[in-house]
């Protein structure tokens, strides 16, 4: 499966497990996820480093040189041709990863700007229906008073 099908389908699972946690546990957990995915992108970056060093020294390497045999040449330059075919691999996958954390680290962002928005609507709610139970209150009280 393509690495940002993975994240995707990983991401889905994760915004699904936290689906009926409280808002505080909902945030700590997607927080050690980005945790995780930021991880993933330093390991991809690793990985792209060592593979841009191994091929600077197999360039280094390469020169044609006179008195080394064609067999060895040869052999050299398939290294190479496959180091770049791996860095280009692991470049993109890394892109791939890359931006699939960025969506990740939106749609955390957009949940949580929606747990705010339903915690201020709750908030509202609670305020509204507790001065519509002080002013229920009060009434009988009122006409109780002016009758008297």
């Amino acid at each position: 499966m393509h690495p940002n099908l993975v994240a995707l389908f990983h991401l889905r699972q994760v915004l699904r497990s936290v689906d009926g946690l409280p808002e505080a546990r909902r945030i700590v957990v997607l927080e050690i996820e980005l945790l995780h995915a930021l991880k993933r992108a330093s390991h991809s970056q690793r990985r792209n480093q060592l593979l841009e060093r191994e091929l600077e020294q197999l360039h280094a390497r390469t020169p044609v040189r006179r008195h080394e045999s064609h067999a060895h040449d040869a052999e050299l330059e398939r290294q190479l041709r496959e180091a770049r075919r791996e860095l280009a691999k692991s470049k993109a996958v890394g892109q791939e990863q890359l931006r699939a954390m960025r969506l990740e680290v939106l749609a955390m962002e957009l949940q949580c700007e929606t747990l705010e928005e339903l915690c201020r609507s709750l908030l509202l709610t609670i305020e509204h229906a507790a001065c519509s139970e002080l002013g229920a209150a009060t009434e009988p009280g009122r006409k109780a008073g002016v009758s008297a």
